[in-house]
């Protein structure tokens, strides 16, 4: 049984209780985990398990006051669930690998490379979705922005509004990235070659909180050269990034003259910022490759033509493939389980191959 110390100070403001971060202390590796540090060909199921931002402050994201309660309470994680997750997937061997090197090209083709691995683990992709904190969400129980701190460490800020005391919250145990960062210091064998996550940005309100985009036009610049700071040590302990789009559209209804203007945008508002990606990850998991004659499609020709060669769509069974079946052109693309509070509530079966989703399930905060 894992043991957790827990630390909460409360506010209460109108009748209604809020709490700072929840500070939980990290299992233990299992006594009898040996693992191999001799690296071994690979060839079986790799994973890609997705989620969002976290729900920073669970007591005020899931408030019946909050008007985001039910988009966040379907779609979100609480930090518990999120190191509870690390915890199991950990004490089942899975280890983080960079999604750049899980596949290459060779003559023109996108292909699968072929691994090599620590003895004994299971090798999978952690990417997060939706990385702005972007103004709709602010003060609604999610964190401003990711900073590097003082002790030039990456942690999360916040400005705590709704206490009797307005603060400034500097946390490395609300959000995502401090979260795994600590993680993968007290468990290295949890990351291949110092691997850590995949951050999707999209651009339309900026990314990682800063305000990057052409719509400011205040401090705009301050606020990329801020932004960059963050990219350079993110980059540096080993995270990647993916396009998302820049506006978060539906590939469905999204018409050809928007799409290329989408891609525009990207390349000029956030490519600046963060460099090239090879990998695409679609708004809602729709994706588009081919017209209905079996031709590549205009929009997925727009893509490949501006480097993008791994594409990710949301599935809660893995896939590693090429798309599609039987067109003459072959795209390599990749499923994305989702971990968030719908899945965890209704897809136990499905996620029991990683972790134990009713021992993750957080029944302190969420109300159903």
């Amino acid at each position: 049984m894992r043991k957790f110390i827990i630390l909460v100070c409360f506010f209460s403001v109108v009748g209604l209780a809020f709490a700072l971060p929840i500070t939980l202390s990290y299992s233990s590796p299992s006594p009898n985990l040996t693992v191999s540090s001799n690296k071994v060909d690979y060839d079986g199921t790799i994973e890609h398990l997705f989620t969002h931002c976290l729900l920073a402050y669970p007591t005020l994201a899931l408030s019946s006051e909050n008007p985001l309660k039910d988009t966040y309470n379907n779609n979100c994680l609480t930090p518990s669930e999120f190191k509870e997750i690390l915890n199991q997937l950990y004490e089942n061997n899975y280890a983080l690998i960079d999604i750049n090197k899980i596949f290459e090209e060779k003559n023109g083709k996108v292909v699968k490379s072929k691994l090599k691995i620590p003895e004994g683990k299971k090798p999978f992709v952690l990417s997060f979705d939706d990385v702005i904190y972007d103004e709709k969400k602010a003060k609604h129980g999610m964190v401003d922005k990711i900073i590097v701190g003082n002790d030039g460490e990456l942690a999360s800020q916040t400005e705590i509004t709704w206490g009797l005391t307005p603060t400034t919250d500097i946390s490395k145990e609300n959000e995502f990235i401090p979260i795994l960062e600590h993680f993968v210091k007290e468990h290295p064998d949890f990351s291949i070659d110092g691997a850590k996550g995949t951050i999707c940005l999209t651009g339309f309100d900026g990314i990682l909180g800063y305000r990057t985009s052409d719509i400011n036009t205040t401090n705009r610049q301050q606020e990329i050269n801020s932004a960059k700071i963050v990219v350079e040590k993110l980059k540096e302990k080993g995270w990647n990034f993916a396009c998302h789009s820049f506006g978060h559209y539906h590939m469905k209804s999204i018409s050809l003259e928007k799409f290329k203007e989408e891609i525009l945008q990207w390349k000029e508002q956030v490519e600046p910022i963060i460099g090239k990606t090879q990998i695409y990850v679609y708004p809602y998991g729709e994706w588009e490759l081919e017209n209905e004659d079996g031709t590549i499609s205009e929009k997925h020709k727009l893509l490949l033509e501006n480097g993008f060669k791994l594409f990710c769509g949301v599935g809660i069974n893995p896939f590693f493939s090429n798309l599609p079946y039987n067109s003459s052109f072959k795209t390599l693309f990749m499923d994305r389980t989702p971990l968030d509070g719908f899945t965890l509530k209704n897809r136990e079966k499905e996620l029991s191959r990683l972790f134990n989703a009713s021992e993750v399930y957080d029944l302190k905060n969420r109300k159903n």
